[in-house]
């Protein structure tokens, strides 16, 4: 029965995702900051599909400890659903991404138009440069971005894999950070395509301050997003 409501979803998510592909044309001659009223409606109706065919529900916690300013989004990474989610609940935000996703048909058309901050990843220290100067071009209107620090999904309850890339931005911009915890790979496991039923829950975490140092850093967000994260997957 989980793999034929797994299968009914992915049929969805496609039928659904191409007609707002068609339907959304328009939106790339408008001014970008509107595209993000039609790609929440397609989040959301991913969200109805979780719920009525995989039976797959979650909640958001800590949203108190949003601040009303720019941060550095520091996530666990389990599954696609947190990039989805991020990106809903969250009022103004954005995604690092690799250059090359631009060349896909349909959907680099419309990640181009969504202003995400897009990096040459052969392009040395210069397109390093390049990357933190838009980012905090970005955050200095207003946009907090999103860092998947392990940078890649993992397993839940694995060992964890925290890279340093994300101090760099936080050492350039002078942000806070906001730490998020969630369980997400319960129900949407990275080596599986078939969903479980469940609960995911979201979990904003209190914020840590700028100025740190590189290593006291390091273990406070890993250990802060980790021990929150277990606590999640007796949930």
């Amino acid at each position: 029965m989980l793999i034929l409501k797994s299968i009914i979803f992915y049929i969805s998510l496609v039928i659904w995702t191409v007609l707002m592909g068609i339907v959304c044309l328009p939106f790339l001659l408008l001014p970008s900051y509107l595209l993000k009223y039609p790609t929440k409606l397609w989040i959301r109706i991913i969200f109805v599909f979780l719920n009525l065919i995989c039976n797959i529900k979650h909640k958001i916690e800590g949203l108190e400890n949003i601040p009303n300013e720019s941060v550095l989004i520091t996530s666990k990474h389990q599954s696609a659903f947190e990039t989805l989610a991020l990106y809903y609940y969250l009022k103004d935000c954005f995604f690092i991404h690799k250059r090359e996703l631009f060349f896909i048909p349909i959907f680099g058309q419309y990640l181009f138009k969504s202003n995400m901050v897009a990096i040459n990843r052969d392009g040395g220290t210069k397109a390093m440069r390049d990357m933190l100067q838009k980012v905090q071009s970005k955050l200095s209107f207003g946009s907090s971005i999103i860092i998947f620090p392990e940078g890649t999904r993992k397993l839940p309850g694995s060992k964890p894999d925290y890279k340093t890339g994300f101090i760099g931005i936080y050492n350039h911009t002078k942000r806070k950070i906001l730490p998020v915890a969630l369980n997400s790979g319960l129900c949407w496991p990275k080596q599986s395509w078939v969903l479980e039923k469940g609960l995911i829950t979201i979990k904003f975490l209190p914020t840590i301050d700028e100025g740190l140092d590189k290593k006291v850093l390091l273990n406070e967000v890993q250990n802060r997003i980790e021990t929150a994260s277990n606590l999640l997957l007796d949930n």
